[in-house]
């Protein structure tokens, strides 16, 4: 059973190590993690044992995943963890596209 949450806010959330690797959500919940993919300097992305529920803290959205980032004690969603590379479109028109 995944974690509840209450309906509104943003979750913190931090990951402790050995013996057992797994992330601890603000409400002192503890969930397993399988696997960790340290790819960012800036943010972690964990795969986790349950799915759980939380409050993005880059979209505000709610979310249950299995995936989640960390990133300076913030949950970030999948979606906004890709996401943080993308830079904002510019308003000239891409010169790919012109005909």
């Amino acid at each position: 059973m995944a974690p509840q949450i209450p309906p509104v806010g943003i979750d913190r959330a931090h990951v402790v190590g050995e013996p057992n690797h797994r992330i601890m959500l603000a409400d002192g919940t503890a969930v397993g993690i399988l696997t960790s993919y340290p790819v960012r300097p800036d943010a972690d992305l964990h795969s986790l044992a349950e799915a759980i529920e939380f409050h993005c803290a880059q979209c505000h959205e709610h979310c249950e995943a299995t995936l989640v980032a960390v990133r300076d004690g913030w949950l970030l969603c999948p979606a906004c963890y890709a996401a943080l590379d993308t830079v904002a479109p510019s308003s000239a028109p891409d010169a790919r596209s012109a005909a």
